[in-house]
């Protein structure tokens, strides 16, 4: 009889630990849960500074903001003239490549002539 009534006791102190045991338990998963979803979703501050940085670092070294704009498929009519100048002839005015297009004076332009422009997409294709 006391084994029975021990045995009887034994299985209501396991059953009640175990009990315990999982209910610490599912409050941690709660508390856990809780958490998550007070977080903040998204990448890490640190890591949109760098993309941003790196960004930025890429827009300084673009040729211009067109060429940036439209992902490298088009330029401005500044930069497409310096282009023009590095690599092609000029057949209006007579300058080799690197020196600037010429006036009717002999004076320096700030642009390259559409001719030595078209010259310059020959060479190039």
């Amino acid at each position: 009889m006391i084994a029975a009534l021990a045995v009887v006791f034994a299985a209501a102190v396991f059953w009640c630990l175990g009990y315990r045991a999982h209910a610490r338990a599912a409050a941690r998963q709660e508390a856990f849960r809780a958490e998550q979803a007070a977080r903040l979703h998204g990448p890490h501050p640190a890591a949109v500074a760098d993309e941003i940085a790196l960004r930025l670092q890429a827009l300084a070294e673009a040729c211009c903001e067109v060429w940036w704009t439209s992902a490298g498929a088009e330029h401005d009519r500044p930069c497409t003239s310096r282009w023009a100048t590095t690599v092609a002839c000029c057949p209006q005015c007579a300058v080799e490549p690197g020196i600037p297009c010429r006036d009717d004076d002999g004076r320096p332009l700030a642009y390259a002539h559409d001719r030595r422009i078209q010259e310059a997409k020959k060479v190039s294709s």
